[in-house]
């Protein structure tokens, strides 16, 4: 199958340099410039990455009283807001959202009994695993894989080294899944399913929560890089663009210092591959 090449988009970009301020791409304003430049058919694609915040924001609506929305979801307020009236369910045009938010909406109305807000969260991220897995795109597919077992693993370590019951928690059904939960070996004997576990024990084992968070980036951004070395043109690439920026956007929450040192680094690695217009800067602090 052919694949859309974005000559134009991958290019290069032009002299954006970040100031003393501190300044980073916004993936809500990435989003709307990629929509206006993609096919349409890609840009779907790319709002499957944004689709853990549209979760996030229905949890809270249906959960919380109180609660910041978090603006890079797909969808608006108004759009989620349809889902927390009862009788208003039957008006959605669920050809809007994933089939998987009405099957969520089922279980959640379900007058038998009350589904507890681990479970929703379950729920969205297993959907969410099935749905990078079936979109066609053997990058989304893969990085949805890398996803699901990193975030297995480090579920089952934490239970193991707190003694705290995990196996209900896991999202999945395979060979890692199975060892995650029976095996008591430091790897979960795991070494000839996932070739770096080893690797990934020893940043757990980490003593510092930051240097542990700012290691299982890395090791994500470099999964990026070796999944789409020689995708030159393609939408693999702006996927993987997207997907470093939401790192920098996640490291100026955590660590305003180190996300500045991350920022930098994503700037110049990027500098020859992608051409995105000025706008995507946004300065904190003074205006």
């Amino acid at each position: 199958m052919n694949k859309r090449n974005y000559y134009c988009l991958v290019a290069g970009l032009p002299d954006l340099i970040p100031d003393d301020k501190k300044l980073h791409f916004s993936s809500v304003k990435l989003r709307s410039y990629l929509q206006e430049e993609l096919h349409p058919a890609d840009f779907e694609v790319v709002k499957m990455f944004y689709l853990p915040w549209d979760h996030e924001n229905l949890i809270n609506l249906l959960y919380e009283k109180e609660f910041d929305w978090d603006e890079r979801g797909n969808y608006s307020r108004e759009d989620l807001e349809q889902f927390g009236d009862k009788k208003q369910i039957e008006l959605i045009d669920a050809t809007v959202f994933p089939s998987y938010f009405m099957d969520f909406v089922e279980l959640f109305y379900n007058d038998h009994e009350a589904l507890p807000k681990s479970a929703a969260v379950k729920f969205f991220a297993e959907k969410w695993y099935e749905a990078l897995a079936g979109s066609g795109n053997q990058f989304v597919a893969g990085l949805g894989k890398f996803k699901q077992n990193m975030a297995n693993i480090m579920l089952a370590l934490n239970g193991r080294k707190h003694n705290i019951p995990f196996e209900e928690a896991i999202i999945g059904d395979d060979e890692v899944t199975h060892a995650l939960k029976k095996s008591r070996s430091r790897d979960f004997g795991l070494a000839g399913e996932i070739s770096d576990i080893e690797n990934i024990v020893q940043i757990f084992d980490m003593e510092n929560l930051l240097d542990r968070e700012l290691k299982l980036d890395n090791h994500t951004w470099h999964y990026i890089d070796e999944n789409t070395f020689f995708n030159y043109f393609t939408i693999e690439k702006v996927l993987g663009f997207v997907q470093k920026v939401f790192i920098v956007e996640r490291w100026f929450e955590l660590d305003k210092e180190k996300g500045q040192q991350i920022f930098s680094q994503l700037l110049e690695e990027i500098q020859s591959n992608f051409e995105f217009p000025e706008e995507f800067a946004i300065t904190y602090g003074k205006r």
